[in-house]
């Protein structure tokens, strides 16, 4: 295989969504950059964004094997091991060590992907976590459901991504399908789902918290005010998200919780996205994945806080002891940021796309990402996934996001922004 000539080479493991930005501001700065695939094929919810040529070589794990990948990335001798997105977690972790390169523990890869570990290492350390039951028959689903003795509960896959199959639950025949539509699916991820987990419903405020670590230590780059939209009979749809200060007693509550979050799970090395419910008990996790948060555009995000949770990613890499030296630093919010995720009530073939036009006229409409083309065929919003953009609202008042965001929502009930035929 030839490799560009370079003096600094770093290795992606699957590098779509955000691992894709990594790797231009990677190539940019003179890096050679070679992307390594875990599975066979790039799974079905990056297919379409994940673009090969970004990368300077491509090495594929399904193809080469194991040992083979680890002599050839020996060989190369890169400088950094990263996870592009959540599939790569867990091969990263092994590279990582297999390269004698600073990264997480594979011994404890299992509590950063698996969410019945995850939580499961939370309570062995003392930390507040969600009541959960891991169930592979309908026998021991009902049996779960009975130990939690209150609906609603949820019902979810081990260790899938962005909202896939879970569902909140009022009756034992909606359980029953829930489990049902999870049990022997291959996920987003590329897996077959041989379990499913049954948790109590986390009542409260949902919070996605962003951080950074090296050497254990631990610098929270974003702290985000969540809203999803759980309807019955469809699924779990990602509506909208606030960046919020650093500052405040609730993100102060949330940052302590999240690096105790970080040590129970052994998140030593590289970034880390959170999702935590901030019940009246207290914060208590969702999932954390031991990746940059998802399918964010950080053009925004610095605009408003002067980075993004890529660029602090690539900071941590390309300087780590100066990156320790300000891990307490908190960021500045210098403009209001909210990303409203675009959603469609039924499927179909895109007849008109009138985002740009209507969009444009909003006071806080900064830009959108990713909306879909005349011709093609869209399906019904039923998690993240199947979404069909997103945009990014930015004002210094924060009334006028809220106004904006009503009328984003007018405009797809009234059905004005994406016309089907």
């Amino acid at each position: 295989m030839r490799i560009p000539s370079s003096e600094r080479i770093a290795c992606i493991v699957d590098g779509y969504s955000t691992g894709t930005d990594l790797s231009i501001a990677l190539k940019e700065l003179g890096w050679t950059v070679v992307h390594v695939q875990s599975a066979k094929r790039p799974p079905l919810a990056f297919a379409k964004s994940f673009n090969r040529s970004l990368f300077d070589a491509h090495l594929l794990l399904a193809e080469m094997g194991y040992k083979r990948l680890v002599a050839q990335l020996l060989e190369l001798n890169p400088e950094l091991v990263i996870a592009g997105s959540e599939p790569g977690v867990e091969l990263a972790d092994a590279l990582n060590t297999a390269l004698g390169l600073q990264g997480n523990s594979p011994l404890t890869s299992i509590r950063r992907r698996n969410k019945f570990h995850m939580s499961q290492s939370l309570s062995e350390c003392g930390l507040d976590a969600v009541d959960q039951h891991l169930v592979t028959n309908r026998e021991q689903l009902i049996k779960a459901i009975e130990c939690l003795g209150l609906y609603p509960i949820v019902v979810k896959p081990v260790d899938a991504m962005g909202s896939e199959n879970v569902r909140v639950c009022h009756e034992i025949e909606e359980a029953v399908a829930a489990f049902e539509a999870i049990l022997g699916k291959t996920n987003f991820i590329g897996s077959i789902n041989s379990a499913a987990l049954v948790q109590e419903y986390l009542q409260g405020d949902q919070y996605v918290v962003n951080a950074v670590s090296v050497d254990g230590q631990h610098r929270i780059t974003e702290i985000w005010h969540e809203r999803r939209l759980n309807i019955r009979g469809v699924g779990n749809l990602y509506d909208y998200e606030t960046l919020l200060p650093y500052e405040g007693d609730t993100q102060r509550r949330l940052i302590e919780y999240t690096c105790q979050v970080l040590n129970a799970l052994e998140l030593r090395e590289g970034p880390s996205h959170s999702e935590i419910m901030l019940t009246p008990r207290g914060p208590v996790l969702i999932e954390t994945g031991a990746r940059m948060q998802g399918g964010i555009v950080s053009a925004p995000i610095i605009e408003a806080i002067g980075d993004s949770h890529m660029t602090m990613t690539l900071k941590r890499y390309l300087n780590p002891q100066a990156f320790l030296q300000s891990i307490n630093d908190a960021y500045t919010l210098s403009i209001n940021v909210r990303v409203v995720n675009l959603i469609m009530d039924r499927a179909g073939t895109v007849k008109e796309n009138n985002c740009h036009k209507l969009l444009a006229t909003l006071p806080s409409f900064r830009m959108i990402a990713r909306t879909p083309d005349i011709g093609s065929r869209v399906p019904k919003t039923i998690d993240l996934a199947t979404k069909v953009g997103h945009i990014y609202l930015m004002h210094e008042n924060l009334e006028q996001l809220d106004w904006d965001y009503r009328r984003v929502r007018d405009w797809e009930k009234k059905r004005k922004l994406i016309a089907l035929e």
